[in-house]
C-alpha cells in the first residue's frame, strides 16, 4: 500500500507528491543497486568501486528519473560531471549518513569529514531559519585553508544568486550498504549546525522502500498505485544489517562552485 502523503511533502509538492516521493525512492534504490553491481564485478575486498559508484549514480539517477518534469532543473558543481536536481523551486541534496539500519537518523552527518564551504552556502542561502542560526560554525583551518575557503565562497556565491530566493534545500538522507543494497531513506528540511556535517532535522520523514516500486522499471510507472493489486501491497520485508566501512564520500568536491544549467540531454549510460 502507498503510505498516506504527509501535508510537508503536498505543500512542497502538490498532487505529484506521491509520484516525487516514488521515483526519488526509486532512484536511489537504483543507484545503490549499480553501486553493488560494481562492486561484485570489482571482484576486490576493497569498497572503491561500490563507494565511486554510488557517489556516481546517487545524483545521475535522480536526473534521470525527473528530466522530465515540469519545473525540473540542475545545477552542477564547477569541475564535478554530478548534477544536483531542483525541482518546483526544491534544491535535492542526496548524502549517505549511515552504512547499516541501526544509526539514528538523528545522528545524520553530510559527509565523512569537515563540510565544504558550499555545503555550508547551500544549507545558510536555501536552508530553513531555526533557534541554530546563531551559531558560529568553527572551520578548523589553517590561514591557507581559511583564505581557500573564502575564496571558494566568492566563487560560489554568484552563482547560487542564480536560483531563485525562494529555492529551498530538501537534504535526502540515506543508509545503504554493499551486502544489503538500500536500507532507508529520509527526506525532510534541517539546518548545518557544525563544521563536521551534524544537523538539526525541522522536519523529517521516513519514505518507506515500497514506494519505489512502481517506478523501478527504468523510472517509468509499472502501473498506477492502487490501480490493481500487486506483489509490493504486502509488508515490506525485512532487510540483513551488514555494517561495513563505507567509501562514499561527500556530496560533491570540498573546491566546487554551482553553475546553473540547462537539463542534460542525450543518453546516459543507464542500465
Amino acid at each position: 500500500m502507498q503510505a498516506e502523503m504527509s501535508a510537508w511533502a503536498v505543500e512542497r509538492f502538490g498532487e505529484r507528491a506521491a509520484s516525487v516521493r516514488g521515483r526519488l525512492a526509486a532512484s536511489l534504490l537504483e543507484a545503490a543497486t549499480n553501486a553493488q553491481d560494481a562492486q561484485k564485478s570489482s571482484r576486490s575486498d576493497k569498497r572503491y568501486a561500490y563507494g565511486s559508484t554510488l557517489m556516481a549514480r546517487r545524483y545521475e539517477a535522480l536526473v534521470d528519473a525527473f528530466r522530465h518534469e515540469p519545473g525540473f532543473q540542475v545545477v552542477r558543481p564547477h569541475g564535478s560531471p554530478h548534477h544536483l536536481v531542483v525541482l518546483d523551486g526544491n534544491l535535492l541534496l542526496p548524502f549517505r549518513y549511515a552504512d547499516d539500519d541501526t544509526t539514528p537518523i538523528s545522528e545524520a552527518r553530510v559527509g565523512d569529514g569537515r563540510v565544504s564551504a558550499l555545503v555550508r552556502e547551500l544549507f545558510t542561502r536555501f536552508g530553513p531559519k531555526t533557534r541554530f542560526e546563531q551559531e558560529v560554525l568553527d572551520l578548523g583551518m589553517d590561514d591557507d585553508g581559511e583564505a581557500a575557503g573564502l575564496r571558494e565562497l566568492a566563487a560560489a556565491r554568484p552563482l547560487l544568486a542564480q536560483l531563485p530566493a525562494d529555492t529551498r534545500l530538501i537534504p535526502v538522507a540515506y543508509a545503504a550498504n554493499a551486502q544489503a543494497s538500500l536500507l532507508k531513506l529520509y527526506w525532510g528540511e534541517a539546518e548545518l549546525i557544525d563544521d563536521m556535517g551534524r544537523v538539526h532535522w525541522v522536519h523529517c520523514e521516513q519514505i518507506p522502500l515500497l514506494t519505489a516500486l512502481p517506478w523501478v522499471v527504468q523510472g517509468v510507472p509499472a502501473a498506477e498505485p492502487g490501480a490493481a493489486p500487486r506483489f509490493d501491497q504486502g509488508a515490506e520485508p525485512g532487510l540483513p544489517l551488514t555494517s561495513r566501512p563505507g567509501a562514499d564520500g561527500a556530496p560533491f568536491p570540498a573546491d566546487g562552485e554551482l553553475g546553473v544549467e540547462p537539463p542534460p540531454t542525450g543518453t546516459t549510460g543507464r542500465p
